[in-house]
């Protein structure tokens, strides 16, 4: 019987070793692909940011140049978003070249810290958006100053001076 109960135990023994093994190894396939994933989902976010920093460029464009002046220079989605296209290039090397003999702790950290990029720069393209929601407001308010102004005015000749006497 003992020798029943140690083929039952190597059994097993065996078996479990291979549903860890069996385990560990999806693990580290769902890493990859969270990976992969995730860098095509943070492009995606990056090109979107890129649309979104050139249409409210777009929007400065329409307000007034001494007002807008700063805004403008610091605004450059080229040189911003090929920066970040660059780092996202650079961990898809990194995938590539190291993924193989990366341990599983690094793999995790890597989808971690791709995680944290991704919800970053979705907080920021929300601040973006909150930012082109109250300039077209800003721009409307101005708009309809402008138009205001220009029928108080009236339409003849409106701001020019009259000869002294």
């Amino acid at each position: 019987m003992s020798l029943l109960n140690l083929a039952v135990a190597l059994v097993a023994l065996v078996g479990l070793a291979l549903w860890l093994r069996e385990r560990m190894i999806n693990r580290r396939g769902r890493a990859l692909r969270d990976l992969l994933d995730g860098a095509d989902a943070l492009e995606s976010q990056l090109q979107d940011y890129r649309r979104r920093m050139l249409s409210l460029r777009q929007t400065l464009t329409q307000l007034p140049s001494d007002m807008t002046a700063p805004a403008m220079a610091s605004i450059d989605p080229d040189r911003q978003v090929k920066t970040a296209l660059r780092e996202v290039l650079a961990h898809r090397l990194w995938i590539k070249q190291q993924s193989g003999s990366a341990t599983q702790q690094a793999l995790d950290e890597a989808v971690a810290a791709l995680n944290r990029s991704r919800t970053q720069l979705a907080s920021q393209l929300g601040l973006l958006d909150e930012v082109a929601d109250q300039l077209q407001v800003a721009g409307q308010g101005l708009r309809s100053a402008y138009q205001g102004a220009s029928a108080a005015l009236g339409p003849s000749g409106a701001g020019k001076a009259k000869p002294v006497k």
